[in-house]
């Protein structure tokens, strides 16, 4: 199933990994709940990982507004 479209632009962000690395994020992704391609594995991983440590408490929770079709860190 296509992950639905955001409200908002995405920021593409670059990062390498060990060929190792890869290897396994293809594997995420023959389960079908990883995405169909690496780079979606790292997104839901990625997302998992942040989402985890706000609860935890090991990251603080910030609020963000969307104006316009861009995101920004809201004014308390």
């Amino acid at each position: 199933m296509a992950r639905p479209s955001n409200n908002f632009d995405s920021t593409s962000l670059t990062i390498s990994v060990t060929p190792q690395i890869k290897v396994y994020l293809e594997d995420l992704t023959t389960k079908g709940t990883f995405g169909c391609s690496a780079q979606e594995a790292v997104r839901f991983i990625l997302s998992k990982a942040i989402d985890d440590m706000l609860n935890t408490g090991a990251l603080e929770r910030r609020k963000f507004k969307i104006e316009g079709g861009k995101v920004s860190v809201a004014d308390d």
